[in-house]
């Protein structure tokens, strides 16, 4: 019990305490500021390792089968767009030519009677 009182009893600080406070917070900013620059560099030191030639080998080529499946994808898509849309033209022929046969003969059919009763008389 003695031991403890003894180890916490309340000391005057040194004299110089007051300057090696002052000279301690003075320094503190600087280094959380130092490591604040360190993190918020570190992503950036990682992404531009990305263009270091090795890496940016691998880099550049994982870009270019995306592009080149892109552009397949865009080129496929036209190609069923432009047939679907050649299919519709078709379809509209067929039923414009099924119509103008429909209307010839019904024109043959009156033509048609007129003609046999022109002959029976």
């Amino acid at each position: 019990e003695n031991e403890l009182k003894q180890a916490l009893r309340r000391e005057e600080p040194s004299a110089d305490f007051t300057d090696r406070v002052m000279a301690r917070i003075a320094q503190e900013p600087t280094n959380n500021r130092q490591e604040k620059e360190r993190k918020s560099h570190a992503w950036l030191k990682r992404f531009l390792g990305l263009f270091q030639l090795p890496q940016m080998k691998w880099a550049m080529a994982g870009m270019m089968v995306c592009l080149l499946a892109l552009a397949g994808l865009a080129v496929r898509q036209q190609q069923e767009r432009e047939r679907a849309m050649e299919i519709a033209e078709g379809e509209k022929a067929r039923e414009q030519v099924l119509l103008a046969m429909r209307i010839a003969s019904a024109k043959l059919n009156v033509a048609q009677k007129k003609v046999l009763e022109n002959s029976e008389r």
